[in-house]
């Protein structure tokens, strides 16, 4: 028997607005397609590194930040591989490296909202930045932490170049679609919406990334100058910038949860020339109390980067 969606009323929608045919195909691709094709990816390429295993003193994340445009845009000098992730969106990821294990030796900074997922003592200690919109803040965190935690290794999670993007191109989308609400602090989801409503073309969304990319990778670049020891510069995860997964299906952006691609879990991993040889000596001590945000501050700001519905 056909599902109840496919009833008369429904049948009659598709020909005032033909597009619900595409749509449909999308919600059938989603539920039945990607799981498949999610579990020949992992059985072609494999589950993904554990960046904790890796040799590092310093770990700097970019969020979504695709393995291309970094290659194409990097200036850092450094040795750079096209690595798999464990996941294709930020909780994928954390849950795959740290949930689970005791990393008493290493320190946190981090602007992610997911970070309170992680069961407690994960980490040494944990500074998590509650308004990360501007990465220069938490470039500044990871600098005071370093210099709070010399001894321990150092994660600093920036949440550039996920949305909202940064930079003049995207200054002006906000200017010229206000009425879209497309605010630094929104999340960036309005840009997509504006993208798929084609009020933002998919050149002036690239534009935007390839900004916030460049942005995030100047950050980088002064934590490597800051920081002693070996630093590592990498992402999370990917993102979808309009790409087409399977025929007859409508363009993916962001980062869906249910989807592998190429895009998604293959991220840079350079490793930066060591501007010194003054490696660090870390030590593991018991963790200190992370100060967690309530569950309705955490919650909003999941909702505002287009985790929650």
């Amino acid at each position: 028997m056909l599902p109840e969606r496919y009833n008369i009323s429904n049948i009659q929608r598709i020909f005032d607005n033909p597009s619900l045919v595409r749509r449909e195909l999308g919600r059938l691709v989603s539920k039945f397609i990607f799981p498949i094709n999610n579990r020949l990816f992992e059985r072609k390429y494999g589950n993904g590194i554990d960046v904790m295993s890796k040799d590092w003193d310093n770990l700097i994340i970019l969020d979504a930040c695709r393995y291309d445009y970094f290659s194409e845009q990097n200036t850092i000098p450094g040795s750079l591989d096209r690595v798999l992730s464990k996941g294709a969106h930020s909780w994928e990821f954390m849950r795959g490296n740290f949930a689970g294990e005791s990393l008493h030796d290493t320190v946190y900074v981090t602007g992610n909202p997911h970070t309170p997922k992680l069961p407690d003592n994960t980490f040494h200690h944990i500074d998590m930045l509650h308004n990360p919109s501007k990465p220069e803040s938490t470039v500044e965190r990871a600098i005071n932490a370093h210099e709070e935690y010399p001894d321990k290794r150092l994660i600093v999670h920036i949440m550039s170049p996920h949305a909202p993007h940064l930079g003049k191109t995207a200054k002006k989308l906000r200017e010229r679609n206000s009425a879209l609400n497309m605010s630094e602090n929104d999340g960036g989801i309005n840009i997509w919406k504006a993208v798929i409503e084609k009020q933002v073309t998919r050149k002036e969304l690239c534009q935007a990334y390839q900004e916030s990319v460049d942005i995030a990778l100047e950050c980088a670049e002064t934590l490597t100058k800051e920081l002693n020891g070996k630093s590592v510069i990498t992402s999370d995860h990917g993102e979808m910038l309009g790409e087409k997964t399977f025929p007859l299906t409508h363009r993916q952006y962001s980062h869906p949860h249910n989807l592998y691609t190429s895009d998604l879990r293959f991220v840079p991993w350079l490793e930066v020339e060591e501007i010194s040889e003054d490696r660090r000596e870390v030590v593991s001590e018991p963790p200190t109390e992370f100060n967690r945000p309530d569950k309705e501050t955490v919650d909003d700001r999941l909702e505002a980067l287009g985790y929650k519905s």
